[in-house]
């Protein structure tokens, strides 16, 4: 009877440290980039102010439309009133960078501000939320609504001092008093623009081709008599 040897027993495979790491890394969820969750909270909290109002917009709603916790959102904006602020923010720089990219200084000035006028209607056409967290159509509110509305004002007008002051020079204005002049009248105007802007958004019936029309010819043909000399002035006193 022949004796048979022991079959040693398999080897069993030992994974390293670095091993088990790897699978760890791979089958935990990734973490999303901090820019594209901040994207992700300021788009669900741009969305429910625009729909009901900054008081009736909760930190858990949004957390909730934004499929985040509410302390992470808080970890990010510290406040509701920061979210919304980085809300407004965020219209703003949209909507300057549209009227910056439609006038470029080697177009005549006519051209820059007729093009100006309608990258404004054309923002308020394509970004209604937008629009209505910068200027909510409603009694003024104070406090968040306040600074919005003013930081996107500041940005109009100096974007359309800049035009104006370009205009008047060109055409021949002492620049020192071009640059005295358009400012006034550059903040008048922000207020018709977004006047005729809000008025809009409630009554769109006419295209905004018609609007930044208006607008244009109310600029332009004033602009022109000034740098005419053609004043109004008030009657003499009695």
């Amino acid at each position: 009877m022949s004796s048979r040897r022991p079959v040693p027993p398999m080897p069993i495979a030992r994974s390293t440290s670095k091993e088990r790491a790897r699978v760890r890394h791979r089958d935990a969820p990734r973490r999303v980039p901090r820019a594209l969750r901040e994207r992700q909270m300021i788009d669900a909290a741009a969305g429910l102010f625009a729909e009901r109002g900054y008081h009736a917009v909760s930190m858990d709603a949004i957390a909730q439309a934004a499929g985040v916790s509410k302390p992470m959102v808080y970890a990010y904006f510290e406040s509701k009133e920061g979210l919304f602020l980085a809300c407004v923010e965020r219209a703003t720089e949209h909507l300057i960078e549209g009227v910056e990219q439609a006038t470029p200084p080697h177009l005549p000035n006519d051209e820059r501000m007729w093009r100006g006028l309608l990258a404004v209607f054309t923002f308020i056409e394509e970004h209604r939320e937008a629009w209505a967290l910068l200027y909510p159509d409603g009694p003024p509110s104070g406090g968040p609504f306040f600074a919005g509305a003013h930081r996107a004002s500041e940005a109009m007008a100096a974007l359309l001092t800049r035009l104006l002051r370009d205009a008047a020079v060109a055409s021949g204005v002492d620049p020192d008093v071009a640059e005295e002049e358009t400012e006034p009248i550059a903040r008048a105007l922000v207020a018709a623009v977004e006047g005729l802007g809000s008025w809009w958004v409630r009554n769109p019936t006419a295209p905004k081709e018609l609007q930044a029309l208006r607008l244009m010819n109310l600029i332009w043909m004033g602009l022109g008599n000034t740098v005419r000399g053609n004043l109004w002035l008030p009657p003499a006193p009695a």
